[in-house]
């Protein structure tokens, strides 16, 4: 007997895809009927199409790429883990981060773990539960129903204020322009992170949020300037606070309260984490959004976590966490280690390899000069006299850190062969 093939991945694709936008457009006609029953006086027909129409196109623009990443992009941010999660990296970082979970799995328990096929299945299967318990797709769609309606209800209160038919105490003007400014943030940040592949729920319900609050943070921003100021750059203000990102809005809404009560704010402590290679004022304040405040918890967090909830790749939150595993055994000394090459782990993993050869050696010689050197640099530079035995024991001591091993299992190539993936709920992976 023949066996039925099963539906091809690029069939379930389009399912899913039209069956989003069949979602949306019954959300649409809902959402739009419900109000306008609501709404005293009855809408007339030429109304009623205006709201439908500016109801369509509002949420289809803000859920066209919402819904391009739930069909294409999800699945390639979990190919972007994957890639490097491979010959072994993968049950490094189980044992490592979800100790609890693989403790509790029958071919994951025993440490250490035997190399083969179906110890990395059992891996990758446990992995994929995680990822999708935290990550899945089905977690965007309360957050994205909200958005929705709350687009929904701005583009009717939007065809209100420009109708006359909306009674507040300021212009209309302002509510429109606080409407569209909040608008173009959410739907123009929205396509970055989908650009990016880094969109998560977290930002879903922060656009949900900015819309409903438009129309109250643009009015208190407008009526915060001065009052003989022209109608039109009050307008102008509500629209542009509208389009700021929210930690921007946070700061600005600070500021305006200690203006009022004669507060200052209160100063902020020195940076730790610009001291890492490659970290910049703007990346350390979205690792201090996540709770990453010093470089002691970048080695603890789990990186895949910390990857999917700031939006930055994988292999550069790998990197942060290969120099904090440096920055832990060396301190402020690691800034002498970073000019010479040593910043992350496993250069000095590579190192450690070297001082291991036979005295004489010409690899071995080469480490003792690079020891040598470094003693020397530490002294000239910060007056501390380390012995060459000294710095050998934290090289050794960051080679036996468990991190250390699981970043050289991520960055090791060829081994074994990995087994091939497989789908993930019915959406192919990317290549």
């Amino acid at each position: 007997m023949v066996a039925t093939p099963p539906i091809s991945e690029a069939i379930m694709k389009n399912l899913k895809y039209h069956g989003l936008w069949l979602g949306l457009l019954l959300l649409d006609i809902v959402a739009v009927y419900w109000l306008s029953k609501l709404m005293e006086p009855p809408f007339s027909h030429s109304q009623h199409v205006s709201h439908v129409a500016l109801g369509l196109l509002a949420t289809a623009l803000a859920a066209a790429p919402m819904i391009r990443f739930l069909v294409i992009g999800w699945g390639a941010r979990y190919e972007e883990f994957r890639n490097r999660l491979n010959n072994g990296a993968l049950v490094y970082y189980l044992r490592q981060f979800w100790q609890p979970r693989t403790d509790k799995h029958p071919q994951l328990s025993a440490w250490p773990l035997p190399e083969n096929e179906e110890v990395e299945a059992a891996a990758e299967q446990l992995f994929e539960q995680i990822y999708r318990e935290h990550y899945g797709r089905a977690a965007f769609l309360t957050p994205m129903v909200l958005m929705l309606i709350a687009t929904l209800c701005m583009s009717v209160l939007y065809l209100l204020a420009v109708n006359g038919q909306l009674a507040l105490p300021f212009s209309k003007q302002i509510v429109c322009a606080a409407i569209a400014g909040a608008y173009l943030f959410v739907v123009s940040d929205m396509v970055l992170n989908v650009r990016k592949r880094s969109l998560n729920v977290a930002d879903v319900y922060w656009y949900a949020l900015r819309m409903m609050l438009a129309i109250p943070i643009g009015a208190a921003v407008s009526a915060a300037g001065s009052t003989e100021a022209a109608s039109a750059a009050q307008t102008v203000s509500a629209f542009a606070v509208g389009a700021f990102p929210m930690d921007t809005l946070f700061k600005l809404l600070r500021r305006l309260v200690a203006l009022n009560l004669s507060a200052k704010e209160q100063p902020q402590e020195n940076d730790q984490l610009i001291q890492l290679e490659g970290v910049t004022a703007n990346i350390s304040a979205v690792l201090a959004a996540e709770g990453v405040n010093s470089i002691e918890q970048l080695v603890c967090i789990d990186p895949v976590l910390l990857s999917i909830r700031t939006g930055f790749p994988f292999k550069f939150v790998l990197r942060l966490g290969s120099q904090a595993i440096v920055w832990r055994h060396f301190g402020q000394h690691a800034a002498a280690l970073s000019a010479m090459g040593l910043a992350d782990a496993p250069a000095i993993v590579t190192l450690n390899e070297m001082l291991k050869k036979e005295p004489g050696s010409a690899l071995r010689q080469q480490a003792d000069n690079v020891v040598a050197d470094i003693v020397a640099r530490l002294q000239a530079k910060d007056g501390v006299a380390l012995s060459a035995d000294t710095v050998k024991f934290n090289f050794r001591q960051v080679g036996k850190e468990n991190y250390t091993r699981f970043l050289m299992a991520a960055q090791k190539q060829g081994g074994h062969a990995r087994p091939p993936l497989r789908p993930v709920h019915g959406f192919p992976h990317a290549a």
